[in-house]
Formats: C-alpha cells, structure tokens, sequence
C-alpha cells in the first residue's frame, strides 16, 4: 500500500523512541514556530492571534523564548501591542472604581480565541492520528508499529475518540495492548534487578524501561 506523506513520516518515526505522534508533532510545532517568529511576525493575522489569546500559553510561550534563536525582537513586537491594546480595553483603572469595574476588566483580560500555536499542534494531532487509523490495515505499517514504542497514553485516548472504523481502532488497541505487555515486563525485570540479592547481574533492554514508561504515559515533554 502506498503511503501518504504523513504515513510515511509515522512509518519512519516508528523506529524512534517514545510515541510517534510526540515525536512529529514536536519537529512541526518548533517548525511553525520558527515560521511564526521570522516569516510571519509582522503579519495582522499573527498579531490579532496572540491579543485575542491574550499571548502564548505558558508551554509555547516559553519554548519560543528558549528554543527560537534570535527570538527576542518577534516576542517584544508581538506583546507591545499585545499590551498596547490590552491597556486600552482596560480603560482608566480608579481606586474607587467598585464591583463593575472589576467585572468589567476580568471579562477584558479574558482570552477570546485559542493560543495559536495550540490551533497548530491540534490540527497537526488530528491529521496524524486520522492518517495512523487509516494505515494500521496494512499488515507492514502495522508490524512497524507493533515494533515500536506505541502510542502515548494521551494520543492512544484520542484516537480512539476519532472518527475512524471500528477495525482499525481495535487493531491499534491490540497491538498496543502488546507493546505495553512487554513494558510491562521490562518495568518488572528492572523492579527484580534493583534487589540487592540479583544486583550482580546486568541490565538488559529493561535498561531504560522507566524512561520508557514516563514517555508512554506522560508524552513527549513541553508539548503541551
């Protein structure tokens, strides 16, 4: 069967570790970034996302200030109007201003759409994850995942949510099913390992078993 593009990136990235989803998602959401940063920075479009988002939520906002070169110039353009219109929807703040004016300027700091590099990630998620479901019918995509890492605890959830036939949601569970079994048993080695009565003996691939676990079930970190 031929591979669409993204399949193709899953395919690839099965032989990485961790999930695989994690993986292509963080490469395409520091991509946009960069994109966002150096190409678009000046764009109406990019400005009226950040004020209505109210500016990046805390994971994007602090990956782009330590993990864009040169990001510094892009960050103070974006927040000066961020907070140049931010003050002048607050209006005048009075000491005596009362309960309306509190009321009023909490509905003002509120945000009014999403973070945009959170509209990225979500997008980009759905398209994997779509693209995942279609291709795990084919015995060799699904031999690649069986022999990868799996699917983090958080993108197997949602795929299951997906819209997608039934068929391929229970041949993803079952091959999962199998990945975590032999974690599992990893994890168990390793617990048997750590007693101080088998401490002469080497780890094996149970080696790494609690990064391992970590990744499966947390996901990748700073992506969300």
């Amino acid at each position: 069967m031929k591979l669409s593009s993204r399949a193709f990136d899953l395919y690839q990235a099965f032989e990485q570790p961790g999930c695989p989803v994690c993986r292509l998602l963080e490469e395409s959401v520091h991509a946009f970034i960069e994109g966002m940063m150096y190409e678009y920075v000046n764009e109406p479009s990019t400005h009226f996302a950040v004020r209505d988002a109210r500016g990046f939520c805390t994971t994007h906002a602090w990956h782009i200030l330590e993990q864009i070169n040169a990001s510094a110039f892009g960050i103070a353009l974006l927040y000066e109007g961020l907070v140049r219109n931010l003050l002048e929807d607050m209006g005048q703040m009075k000491p005596d201003g009362g309960r309306r004016q509190v009321m009023q300027v909490a509905q003002v700091l509120a945000p009014k759409g999403p973070c945009p590099i959170c509209t990225h990630r979500d997008t980009a998620e759905a398209h994997l994850l779509r693209n995942l479901l279609e291709y795990i019918a084919d015995d060799d995509f699904a031999a690649r995942f069986g022999a990868s890492a799996g699917l983090c605890l958080e993108h197997l959830r949602q795929a299951l949510a997906i819209n997608a036939p039934l068929p391929a949601k229970n041949r993803l569970l079952t091959l999962q099913q199998a990945i975590w079994r032999e974690l599992q048993r990893d994890l168990a080695e390793f617990v048997r390992k750590s007693d101080y009565q088998f401490a002469d003996e080497e780890l094996g691939r149970e080696a790494d078993s609690p990064r391992r676990a970590i990744q499966s079930f947390a996901g990748a970190k700073g992506l969300r």
